[in-house]
């Protein structure tokens, strides 16, 4: 081990991970047996409990956006008094305000996250609700329904403004030549509605032809259906996860295309990926395992590997309860000094570049 995973492990066992020294491996953790039937499901198949229901929803990136139970007890005030209480709001028109909120409660959106957005996005408020009307009405003449609404318009204010339509046309048609299925196309687009800011597709075509540089045609349509923001992140930061993934952790397209991991950030892959090694509860697979996996054969079973998804796709709670039973404090904790540690890593590297410019 490195002496920087030396010490950061060092440091991470002062801060009360002691549970680390306990358990070398998690061959006998029973939390973790119950963490791979706590897997995230693909796109279109997640659930989420609210108020005693299990309500079933279209996409993960819409997932928590709208409900199908509606919710009288929620009233526009309420939200618009969190906003004020807040100072999160400029001076506008409060009943415009108020009939905004009521519209987007009339989709069963949840109230925290209509905050949240308009919290984020106040140029939302300043439209008046006829626009909103006008837009939502629009968008659902094109095929979009409720769940996709509120982060279409948070991501992508010209709608309101009415000057992103044909952006719009331009994408589905776009998405259409790739042969993403008509409701997926939707949900790439209200999932990362950057894609409607441009109405140039060639950049968005450039980053998908650099995904057939490593995936079959088909593993490329799911992974943006899963993780639409590989067809705006730059090449570079894309290719460096791949990498990453395939040479750090051993890990091949099919398992890659399961999960969602192109939708995190890197740091964000390179610390669940070095904590699970430091727990001991990931191991670089041999060529045999890997070669295994990627065939579907029964005798990849014998890993102990816990999945991508299960690694990346996990909230912190979740994570930290599977991998030794550890506390969101405590796994936070590590997060924070990992990312002291990569930014550390990400200088030696400019340095070294700049050395390497200067002695030419």
């Amino acid at each position: 081990m490195c002496l920087r995973k030396f010490l950061i492990m060092f440091k991470f066992i002062a801060v009360k991970l002691s549970v680390l020294c306990r358990v070398p491996c998690c061959r006998n953790l029973k939390n973790y047996t119950s963490a791979a039937g706590q897997k995230c499901m693909p796109l279109g198949r997640n659930t989420v409990a609210e108020i005693g229901m299990i309500v079933q929803v279209t996409s993960i990136g819409c997932r928590l956006y709208a409900k199908k139970v509606p919710r009288p007890d929620v009233q526009a005030g309420d939200i618009w008094t969190e906003l004020c209480r807040a100072n999160r709001v400029p001076v506008l028109d409060v009943q415009n305000c108020l009939e905004i909120i009521e519209l987007l409660l009339s989709f069963h959106y949840h109230k925290n996250h209509i905050s949240r957005k308009l919290s984020e996005n106040t140029v939302l408020l300043k439209f008046p609700v006829s626009r909103w009307k006008e837009t939502i009405s629009g968008l659902q003449s094109y095929g979009f329904k409720g769940p996709h609404f509120l982060p279409l318009l948070a991501g992508c204010h010209a709608l309101l403004h009415g000057t992103a339509w044909n952006n719009l046309q331009e994408m589905l048609a776009f998405l259409h030549s790739l042969s993403i299925p008509c409701q997926k196309r939707f949900q790439v687009i209200a999932r990362n509605p950057t894609l409607l800011l441009s109405n140039d597709t060639r950049p968005v075509l450039q980053n998908y032809s650099n995904l057939l540089k490593f995936y079959t045609k088909t593993e490329a349509q799911t992974l943006v259906t899963k993780s639409p923001s590989v067809l705006t992140d730059p090449v570079e930061e894309t290719n460096d996860k791949i990498n990453y993934v395939h040479y750090q952790m051993g890990i091949r397209s099919q398992e890659i295309v399961r999960s969602q991991v192109f939708q995190y950030a890197l740091s964000h892959i390179i610390t669940r990926h070095r904590f699970a090694e430091c727990a001991g509860v990931y191991k670089m697979p041999d060529k045999h395992e890997i070669a295994a996996k990627e065939m579907n054969l029964q005798t990849v079973q014998a890993s102990f590997n816990p999945s991508l998804s299960d690694l990346v796709d996990t909230s912190n709670a979740e994570f930290a309860q599977s991998f030794c039973c550890m506390t969101v404090a405590e796994y936070k904790a590590f997060v924070e000094m990992m990312t002291e540690e990569l930014h550390e890593e990400s200088e030696d590297e400019t340095d070294s570049d700049l050395s390497d410019s200067d002695t030419e």
